[in-house]
Parts: structure tokens; C-alpha cells; sequence
């Protein structure tokens, strides 16, 4: 087996020769020459995946002598729930209190009783709190008392903008040692980027992404730039995601895959969970990866 150690520091086996590192960049393209053609494709059909939800207005939100409604919206997986929020908003408005809704910051979701992460995409809330609920998916929205000691604080769309740039800086600094991927994009490609997530534009976003990730050097000598994989597993049970860095791949240059890196993690997989799946029939065993 490999030690998470040994990924971790990047060290491709032990002695570490030149040429040891050089024969597994070569078998590691030849994996990924046959992966990558279909990278766009895969890409595509995850960014298409979207989720009915149906929301409704809080109780102590309501000053109307009926409750309104619910508001249906389609929410993009890749997206965050508050830029899809706008619409519902407004139509729940004129049955609100007068003090709810006065500021968009104190807009929140909730499902079950638990206020939903708005820094976390809406795919994954789904996959954390919600694998088995029958759809569309039934929130709440509420217009006042915004949870602060359990979520961060929300100042609209800038909050959210911010949040994504600053994940995208963090991952590029693991993936390739350095931010500068970022740092450097131009603000117009910043804004169309951050517009295509906000749109759902595959396309637009498929434009600087590629920059982004188009490796340094053609061929195996690209892979090299790739230090670490940033990888973030978040379970419904845990209040942080189990943040790890990975080689991405194995000292014999097998490609690691996620069943690998869960393995890793989790050195009981599959079975880790299956106390709790026996227990409560999986509501809460499974969880988001991003």
C-alpha cells in the first residue's frame, strides 16, 4: 500500500532517484493520455446537473393572514444557493413583515432545522444534508435573524465572489505551489469566470479554466508541475471539511483515484460508514466531496 506519508511529501518511493521520478511521470501520462478526451464531457455533464427546490416562506417571517405559496426555482449543482435566491425574495416580499427583508444580508436557508453553509455549492448541501430527499427539495427561506454564530457572514453577491476567488487561490497554491495562477488572471477574465458560475455557463467558464490548468510543458514533463491534488471531503457529521493534499499519482505512476484517496482517508473504506447506514439507513452516511 502507499502511506499517506509518503503522498503527502511528495516523494515518488523511497530513495527517491531521478530516474525512478522520471519513469512514473511516463506511466502516469500514458494513464492520462487515455482520460483526458473525455475530460470536457465529464466536466459538461456534471456542470448540467441541476436541482428542483421549493421554498417557503419562515413562519416568523409571515404578516399575511394566509402563508404564500411556494416559490420554485432550478438551482444549478455547480452554483450557491443565494444567487438563486433573488426571485424568490422578491415574491415572498409583500407577504413579509416589515422589518424582514429589509437587507439581503440577513437572507437565509434552512432544511431541517439546520441553516445551510452559503459558501458551499448548492450540489453539495444536497449530497450533505439531503441524499435520499424526495424532490423538488423543500427549504426554508428566511428574511430575518440570520444565524451568525452558526454561519458566516453574508454580504450578498460580493461575499459569495470573494469566498470563490479565495478558494480558487488556495486550490491553485496546493495544485501548483503558487496563487500566481490566479493573482494574474486580468479582471475581465476574473469577471467572466465568476459570471459563468453565476450563470451556469459551461462554456464561458471552459475558456479560463483551461487556462488556468494547461500544464507548463507538454507531455509528461507537465505533470510535474502538478505538486498536489487540493481535495476537501466534507461529511454531514463534522463541522470542517477533512482538507488533505494528494500526489496525483502513485510511485509506480498509476494515476490515483478517488476510491485510492478515500482508502487513504479512511482506512476502512467502504465499510466505514455502514454503522450508521444499518442505524438510520444511510440518511446521514453519505457525503460531498468537492
Amino acid at each position: 500500500g502507499i502511506s499517506l506519508n509518503a503522498m503527502g511529501d511528495g516523494e515518488a518511493e523511497e530513495g527517491g532517484g531521478g530516474s525512478d521520478v522520471n519513469n512514473a511521470l511516463l506511466a502516469a501520462w500514458k494513464d492520462a493520455e487515455h482520460i483526458l478526451p473525455l475530460d470536457d464531457v465529464v466536466r459538461k455533464e456534471v456542470w448540467d446537473g441541476s436541482i428542483p427546490i421549493r421554498l417557503s416562506l419562515a413562519q416568523e417571517d409571515v404578516s399575511t393572514f394566509e402563508n404564500p405559496l411556494p416559490f420554485y426555482i432550478q438551482a444549478s449543482r455547480m452554483g450557491y444557493l443565494p444567487l438563486d435566491l433573488a426571485p424568490a425574495r422578491a415574491y415572498f416580499q409583500p407577504y413579509a413583515t416589515s422589518l424582514a427583508g429589509a437587507a439581503e444580508e440577513q437572507m437565509w436557508i434552512e432544511y431541517n432545522g439546520v441553516p445551510l453553509k452559503w459558501h458551499i455549492p448548492t450540489g453539495v448541501l444536497l449530497d450533505l444534508h439531503a441524499p435520499n430527499a424526495e424532490l423538488p427539495w423543500a427549504l426554508k427561506l428566511h428574511l430575518s435573524g440570520y444565524p451568525d454564530k452558526k454561519l458566516l457572514p453574508y454580504g450578498g453577491e460580493p461575499s459569495v465572489k470573494r469566498h470563490y476567488r479565495q478558494t480558487l487561490k488556495q486550490a491553485a497554491s496546493l495544485r501548483y505551489g503558487s496563487a500566481k495562477r490566479i493573482s494574474n488572471l486580468s479582471l475581465p477574465e476574473m469577471e467572466q469566470l465568476w459570471g459563468s458560475i453565476r450563470e451556469g455557463d459551461f462554456a464561458r467558464f471552459r475558456e479560463i479554466s483551461s487556462e488556468i490548468l494547461k500544464p507548463s510543458q507538454p507531455g509528461p514533463p507537465g505533470l510535474s508541475g502538478i505538486k498536489r491534488l487540493p481535495i476537501r471531503v466534507m461529511l454531514p457529521h463534522l463541522p470542517s471539511p477533512i482538507q488533505h493534499p494528494f500526489q496525483p499519482y502513485k510511485p509506480d505512476g498509476t494515476l490515483l483515484t478517488l476510491s485510492d484517496l478515500l482508502q487513504l482517508l479512511f482506512p476502512q473504506w467502504p465499510h466505514v460508514f455502514e454503522g450508521e447506514v444499518q442505524g438510520d439507513e444511510g440518511a446521514d452516511a453519505r457525503g460531498g466531496a468537492g
